[in-house]
């Protein structure tokens, strides 16, 4: 069975979307957007009726909540005070091993659809024989859920052979890289499928932008055309929110705002 990412343009790339009780490993260096990912497939299975919980050592339920409205997802909060979204901080006294917090919040996860683990790195590293056996064992218990996002700190090197990079990767069933390669557009940022276990996937490098409004749009989305008279029309025409958006939009992405607006008035159903 396949569930939709959230992404737009991904699942396209994934050949229909993700496996259902998966673990997607999202790796990628400060700034590419891998907490954003994470919270745009959690916003996915929430809006199709799904429970979520975010689980991070940096974010609180204060920081989400702030990412989330600057990104014009105010709705986060809503699902947040509505219980459908969990928020939890958890710490490890012992970075060598599994956090016993973490380990206790996804074996009490019984309500839970999708689990996001923004970033997984400090609780592996420093590595060893039974660490490898510990995240064999919670990424079997992740696969319990609908669907499971884990993220890894890309090393500034991009030695993705380091065990607290290698070790995940090898044990997830799809994994991503994302970049930011700092070039400028349009190949600024990235995306990458290095692996999706049982499953066709598109090969190469596809660039990505991050958009108020639909977070993450992989380039080379397609739209049915229509004329851009009649988009700009209902431009003009849409809720303050929304409008606001696509002027921000219209900001970033210039002549190629027609399709992206488009993408922006589906989301909001106007």
């Amino acid at each position: 069975m396949r569930i939709r990412s959230g992404i737009y343009g991904l699942d396209e790339l994934l050949g229909g979307g993700f496996h259902s009780n998966s673990v997607v490993v999202v790796v990628g260096t400060s700034g590419t957007g891998k907490t954003i990912f994470s919270l745009q497939t959690l916003l996915e299975g929430l809006r199709n009726g799904s429970r979520g919980i975010y689980i991070s050592f940096e974010f609180g339920e204060k920081d989400v909540i702030r990412l989330a409205k600057s990104l014009g997802w105010d709705e986060l909060e809503d699902y947040i005070n509505g219980g459908e979204l969990e928020v939890r901080n958890f710490y490890a006294e012992n970075v060598s091993l599994l956090s016993t917090d973490l380990v206790s919040i996804v074996n009490g996860a019984s309500k839970a659809d999708r689990i996001a683990i923004d970033s997984f790195t400090p609780l592996i590293s420093p590595i060893d024989i039974n660490a490898r056996r510990d995240v064999n064992w919670l990424f079997s218990k992740l696969r319990e859920k609908e669907l499971a996002v884990v993220t890894v700190e890309e090393p500034l090197n991009g030695d993705l052979g380091r065990p607290d990079v290698s070790i995940p990767v090898f044990l997830a069933d799809t994994v991503i890289n994302l970049k930011n390669l700092g070039y400028g557009e349009p190949f600024n940022r990235t995306i990458q499928i290095i692996k999706h276990r049982a499953s066709w996937h598109a090969e190469g490098v596809f660039p990505y932008k991050i958009l108020p409004g639909l977070g993450i749009v992989v380039e080379g989305y397609e739209t049915e055309e229509e004329e851009v008279e009649e988009i700009v029309e209902k431009f003009r025409g849409l809720p303050e929110k929304v409008r606001k958006l696509a002027e921000e939009i219209a900001k970033i992405t210039g002549k190629d705002a027609e399709k992206y607006v488009k993408l922006l008035m589906e989301r909001y159903e106007v």
